[in-house]
């Protein structure tokens, strides 16, 4: 669009009815700043989608959050929190404590198993059971002998065989007294073995539950800075549950989210620029190798993104990071540097492209002229 100034008033600015106006330069000058001005706003949405185009032709930048070294610490067991001994923000030392735990079940257990015997009760020695044996035995011979008188007066006439049977009955109720006798025995001499194994069990169980209760106190596995924690006392905690994070005092990792298309950029010892919150640039450089692809952040993702997946790009700074950028999740942008020389490359591919594309485009037509 041309803005053209050839109307009668901009003829004459200093004519206004046939009167003469001072003021009609300032405002001629006025109302084309205007027009002017109404111009740039309407073309500012396309001047600056042109202008950020060109500058990410020109610069490679790319977004990117902070990874702390972090340290989760689990309870190992079922349990309540008796007392948390560091807070957020404490410096822990490996092997310090950081929190009590108890389990009220396994000690109410262990004091059950306590009060009872530690050792099998001894049985008392009978010293009648020989004499009761002897005297069955007496019995039961005495008896087999007046069964054999009897029979013997049965064969004579003297008595009838109703008394043998008798005599029997009486042999078989002896007999049967000295079985249960045997049987009472045995069971007096088992008796300390069961006791025994039922002793040894307790001890056991007694001898694990002390060692659970030992193991619930956890440690701190290496040194670093309480960063979270997770947990209240008095509260109860399952095997697993997360009771609190720990800063480990080692260089932060930067995830860097890069476009695909950038993927020169992901080598090895590649240098790359950091912008911190405060604007300051820190220098960095990749230290592994792109092996797989993720889903940019949505707090990391531009309004004109090309994609929602980037290669993760993983990169250290050459200086340790000062103390107040050590956040964990910091979001962050990089800038790689701008390769020239394979951009000039690329340029050049792509206009011999665009003219193989004319050339033949060309010959096309002549030969359908020619038809």
């Amino acid at each position: 669009m041309k803005i053209r100034f050839d109307s009668r008033k901009e003829l004459s600015p200093t004519q206004e009815q046939g009167l003469s106006v001072l003021y009609a330069p300032g405002k001629r000058t006025a109302f084309r700043v205007r027009w002017y001005l109404i111009l740039f706003l309407v073309a500012s949405p396309l001047i600056w989608l042109g202008g950020k185009l060109a500058y990410g032709m020109l610069m490679i930048d790319a977004p990117a959050q902070l990874r702390l070294p972090i340290l989760e610490v689990r309870a190992r067991d079922a349990g309540r929190v008796e007392q948390l001994l560091v807070i957020t923000g404490d410096q822990v030392r490996v092997d310090q404590p950081l929190v009590n735990l108890d389990n009220p079940e396994w000690r109410a257990r262990l004091s059950q198993l306590a009060a009872m015997p530690t050792s099998p009760a001894k049985p008392a020695v009978n010293k009648l059971g020989g004499s009761e044996r002897q005297l069955l035995r007496t019995r039961i011979g005495r008896a087999q002998e007046h069964i054999r008188v009897l029979e013997d007066l049965v064969l004579r006439g003297a008595v009838s065989p109703g008394e043998v049977l008798a005599a029997k009955s009486e042999l078989d109720s002896f007999r049967a007294d000295l079985l249960a006798f045997e049987r009472r025995e045995q069971l007096a001499s088992q008796a300390p073995v069961s006791e025994q194994r039922e002793v040894t069990q307790q001890n056991a169980e007694q001898q694990w539950l002390k060692t659970r209760l030992a193991a619930l106190p956890v440690k701190a596995a290496q040194s670093g800075r309480v960063a979270e924690v997770l947990v209240n006392p008095g509260e109860n905690v399952g095997a697993g549950t997360l009771l609190m994070r720990i800063e480990r005092q080692e260089d932060p990792l930067l995830w860097i989210y890069l476009e695909p298309l950038n993927i020169t950029y992901a080598g090895i010892g590649q240098p790359l620029r950091v912008r911190m919150p405060n604007g300051d640039w820190l220098n960095a450089h990749v230290v592994q190798a792109v092996d797989s692809a993720g889903r940019t952040p949505t707090v990391l993702r531009g309004p004109f993104a090309a994609s929602e997946m980037g290669l993760q790009v993983a990169a250290r700074f050459d200086r340790p990071l000062p103390a107040r950028w050590r956040i964990d999740q910091l979001p962050l942008n990089v800038r790689f540097p701008t390769d020239w020389q394979q951009m000039l490359t690329d340029s050049r591919e792509f206009m011999e492209q665009v003219g193989d594309f004319i050339a033949i485009d060309r010959a096309t037509a002549t030969a359908q002229e020619s038809r």
